[in-house]
């Protein structure tokens, strides 16, 4: 396989057509379609549906889109090395995280990063904790920040903070007088949880279970942040990582601490064996300082798990 056939199948997708991805790359219609069809040949498949001289992806193309498109960015990536192999650009910070990090804590860490490191360049990557995982082993990123359960023989994984569920609800909510909210406070509430596919999930259902409540789940989502906006819209009440919570809640709204003690924990991941950039230790000093400084301003229940602030090998 060569990269040419990598660049014209992902033209061809975000084109949308073959004429538009032979303008894009400067080829003829012929050329595109002839590269196209020896990279289909070679696969063994089909990656798109044709009928009356249009072009449909099918199934399989996406999951062949998802690995071209790192081996290219991988590629870019070697473009901006040096022609000497020696020359050093701008110091660069290379993460990766999941959308719920992405959406609320780290970009504060990052104003706070960049204003102290002005001269740091950042590449933020936004991945499942799958793909978060993937970016982790190709070595796409100096390091990872996501929530536990996380194991791989070729990362090493550092906890660093633990926290519980906790309730997100509207002030002006009569629950919100509670100290803590418990399943049976819930018992006729519309509740907003994450999808079934999230470990904390499975955890929160069995909590009701226990206590013989039924919940009542209003909306499902994906993210922290979503379901945060969906109890300020009044939707019902949110139950999600408190840590979280804190970063993506509204003026309007207030944290209850959840009477099931669901626990998280928010982990550094690194590829194994390789060293520590003096990037990667900085940003992670600001990050668990933040955290620490959040955790006490609001009195939440963020427990550090670490002896120190410093990430330096």
């Amino acid at each position: 396989m060569r990269i040419k056939q990598f660049e014209v199948f992902d033209t061809i997708i975000r084109a949308g057509s073959v004429s538009a991805a032979a303008r894009e790359l400067g080829m003829t219609q012929s050329a595109v379609s002839r590269i196209l069809s020896k990279f289909e040949s070679e696969l063994g498949y089909e990656l798109f549906f044709r009928k009356n001289g249009r072009l449909t992806p099918s199934p399989r193309s996406a999951l062949v889109l998802a690995r071209v498109r790192r081996v290219l960015e991988a590629i870019s990536g070697v473009h901006d090395v040096k022609s000497d192999g020696l020359k050093a650009g701008p110091p660069l910070l290379e993460m990766v995280t999941v959308p719920s990090l992405a959406h609320s804590v780290v970009p504060l860490v990052l104003a706070e990063y960049s204003s102290l490191y002005p001269d740091v360049r950042v590449h933020l990557d936004v991945r499942t904790t799958q793909g978060t995982i993937e970016a982790l082993i190709s070595q796409s990123a100096d390091f990872a920040l996501l929530t536990l359960p996380v194991s791989h023989p070729a990362l090493t994984v550092e906890p660093l903070f633990r926290m519980k569920s906790c309730c997100i609800l509207r002030r002006e909510h009569p629950l919100a007088a509670k100290k803590v909210i418990t399943t049976q406070d819930l018992a006729d509430q519309p509740i907003v949880v994450l999808s079934r596919r999230q470990p904390t999930r499975l955890l929160i259902d069995d909590a009701f279970a226990r206590t013989g409540v039924r919940p009542n789940v209003m909306i499902e989502t994906a993210n922290v942040l979503s379901a945060c906006r969906c109890a300020e819209m009044g939707i019902g009440i949110a139950i999600v990582n408190t840590l979280m919570a804190a970063y993506a809640l509204g003026e309007s709204m207030t944290i209850r601490p959840f009477g099931s003690e669901i626990h998280h924990t928010l982990a550094l991941a690194e590829p194994a064996g390789r060293p520590r950039t003096q990037q990667t230790a900085d940003f992670l000093a600001c990050f668990c300082a933040d955290i620490i400084t959040l955790a006490d301003k609001k009195s939440l229940e963020i427990e550090f798990l670490r002896d120190s602030y410093s990430f330096s090998e």
